[in-house]
């Protein structure tokens, strides 16, 4: 007698792609949150430079100290991770078929019960 168990299919195993797609969203989390902080600061300094009580500025001279420094950062961090979100998107593996069976024929199976 033989006797065969069969399991459903999981994911497909995938190299380095999938590896690359989780690091890749993990660093674009991680850059946007670094963008907002950037926006925190420029406005911080655009509130110093109008004379609103926004306390004084962490950078009070220097390249640091302009409102547009800091904007120019957040513009292109969050454009980095914008790239790194569309790699990660476009390097996933492509969707498995979801098992309808008008889509996908199977062969004819015959079991008996002996």
């Amino acid at each position: 007698m033989v006797v065969r168990i069969r399991f459903g299919r999981g994911p497909a195993v995938s190299g380095r792609a999938a590896r690359n797609k989780r690091i890749a969203t993990l660093t674009a989390s991680f850059l946007t949150l670094i963008s907002l902080s950037c926006g925190a600061f420029a406005f911080w300094r655009v509130g110093n430079d109008l004379g609103f009580v926004a306390g004084d500025f962490v950078f009070p001279s220097g390249l640091f100290s302009h409102w547009q420094v800091w904007t120019g950062f957040a513009i292109a961090v969050q454009y980095l991770a914008w790239r790194l979100n569309r790699y990660a998107k476009k390097s996933a593996p492509p969707p498995q078929p979801d098992g309808n069976l008008a889509e996908t024929p199977r062969p004819n199976r015959v079991t008996a019960s002996v």
